[in-house]
């Protein structure tokens, strides 16, 4: 029966970031779905989330009281910066511009998160009432917590399209 809706839903499914029947179709939408996440990612974005939310206060106490390099010595920057490169690739496995590219990504977006967090994470350890007063740390985290889940989807309909365009 052409006019049953269950049909209609069953026929209308979003496509998938395999390359599967509805990847050329120029008609479907690219959106992620909830197969296409995986543990590390989802790991990533919450990681990604309380580092940006700690990293927002990183850049609080760098305008104000703090300079970079108070909470740790600047190398260890460095060195985290480098364990995050290292990492990606051997989680990857593979040498190609691609696997390449997504180090240097995770590199520079975490490595810089990673910095001004650390600074936040001191500057917050100072001064707790920064986050505490009228649960401003809570706005913090959720309006982190949902940027990063942003970027992540974003990332995956990215992906997605570029394997469907392949």
């Amino acid at each position: 029966m052409p006019d049953d809706p269950v049909d209609d839903r069953e026929r209308a499914s979003s496509p998938t970031f395999d390359g599967g029947s509805d990847a050329g179709d120029p008609s479907s939408s690219a959106v992620p779905s909830p197969t296409d996440t995986s543990g590390y990612g989802l790991t990533l974005t919450l990681v990604g989330a309380v580092l940006l939310a700690l990293a927002y206060y990183g850049v609080v106490a760098i305008q104000g009281p703090r300079q970079l390099g108070q909470a740790i010595p600047e190398p260890f920057y460095g060195l985290a910066v480098a364990l995050l490169f290292v990492l990606e690739l051997l989680q990857r496995g593979t040498l190609d511009v691609i696997t390449l590219a997504r180090a240097i990504a995770l590199a520079v977006v975490y490595g810089g998160l990673f910095v001004f967090a650390v600074e936040g994470g001191a500057y917050l350890w100072e001064r707790p009432e920064v986050a505490l007063e009228g649960y401003v740390g809570v706005t913090v985290f959720a309006a982190a917590l949902v940027v990063a889940a942003l970027l992540y989807v974003g990332y995956l309909t990215v992906v997605g399209i570029d394997r469907g365009t392949s």
